[in-house]
């Protein structure tokens, strides 16, 4: 028995069991783990590993919301089930059929849009009984649209931020003007880079300016560090209109590369800078760069192109 049991012998449910139990340990976000363990499990639970084909990856495909949600949550599945065999819960390798990977989102907004969504995030005050009061709900907001779009890091790396050392938060070093996107014992994917970065004085200003008001953390709310992904979708729908469709916190991300190639940045620098390689730059936003593909339109421009050298 133990390792030496068959694929038809093993459930997809001890396997994905194990899996989970050696995860959610170290999970950045356990919550979001556990919901996708929970929709494998309602579909694979009572089956057993020999039934993971082609075909019952489609059907499990064809029943999920998404095709991307769907690919995610097999991606755990692959994982468990390579897992399995290197912990000895099974020898029999079994084939997860991920289906194809959606086309990334690389929308990002101009500097128009973006003062408009800080101006109104920054005025926005709380309403009570009809007559606007002096709380600023959204203030949290406004914070964290600048920081996101000057630093160009991940939203989580933003909101959970503090001027203050704590275990397991980034930190921002108001008096070096270094900004340590990764909590020191945190253990990174390789594609999900967080190094250290010199903060924009622009922004360096902002921040020191907020933390004499009090402010122990970046994007706080009533004291406390707090996620504004509601508040922020709100807001984008209510200032954006119709330009809102596909605008999410990553898409900040995406406007500090864009930005930063559109000003001729140095490549080398700008993916140190954004935790990405020069490849995945140059491959996703370096077409924004003055120079992309310039010797090419001098090449034609000239008349050179066409005619060959004696």
């Amino acid at each position: 028995m133990g390792k030496d049991r068959a694929a038809s012998e093993v459930g997809v449910a001890e396997v994905v069991a194990h899996y989970l139990a050696i995860k959610e340990e170290g999970a950045r976000r356990p919550r979001e783990l556990a919901a996708r363990v929970g929709a494998l499990l309602a579909f694979w639970g009572d089956k057993t590993l020999d039934d993971i084909t082609t075909r019952t990856c489609r059907d499990y495909v064809a029943q999920r919301t998404t095709s991307a949600q769907a690919r995610r949550e097999l991606e755990d599945l692959r994982a468990a089930c390579r897992m399995a065999i290197a912990d000895n819960v099974t020898r029999h390798a079994v084939t997860v059929t991920l289906p194809p990977k959606p086309k990334g989102r690389v929308k990002h907004l101009d500097r128009s849009q973006m003062a408009k969504l800080v101006h109104a995030a920054y005025r926005k005050r709380e309403v009570q009984r009809g007559i606007p009061t002096k709380k600023r709900p959204t203030l949290h907001v406004a914070r964290f649209l600048l920081v996101a779009v000057y630093t160009g890091s991940r939203s989580g790396r933003v909101w959970q931020a503090s001027f203050v050392r704590e275990p397991g938060r980034p930190f921002i070093d108001l008096e070096a003007g270094v900004f340590y996107r990764a909590p020191e014992d945190e253990q990174i994917a390789a594609n999900k880079q967080a190094p250290p970065i010199r903060l924009p004085g622009c922004l360096l200003a902002h921040l020191r300016r907020w933390r004499r008001g009090g402010a122990r953390y970046v994007c706080e709310y009533q004291g406390r560090p707090a996620d504004p992904k509601r508040a922020f979708r709100k807001l984008v729908k209510e200032v954006l209109g119709k330009d809102a469709e596909g605008v999410v916190r990553h898409t900040l991300r995406h406007t500090s590369a864009t930005w930063l190639m559109q000003a001729s940045a140095d490549m080398w620098e700008s993916a140190g800078y954004l935790g990405m390689t020069r490849e995945t730059l140059e491959k996703t936003y370096g077409h924004h760069h003055p120079d992309h593909q310039a010797g090419v339109g001098r090449a034609f421009t000239s008349g050179r192109a066409g005619r060959q050298r004696a």
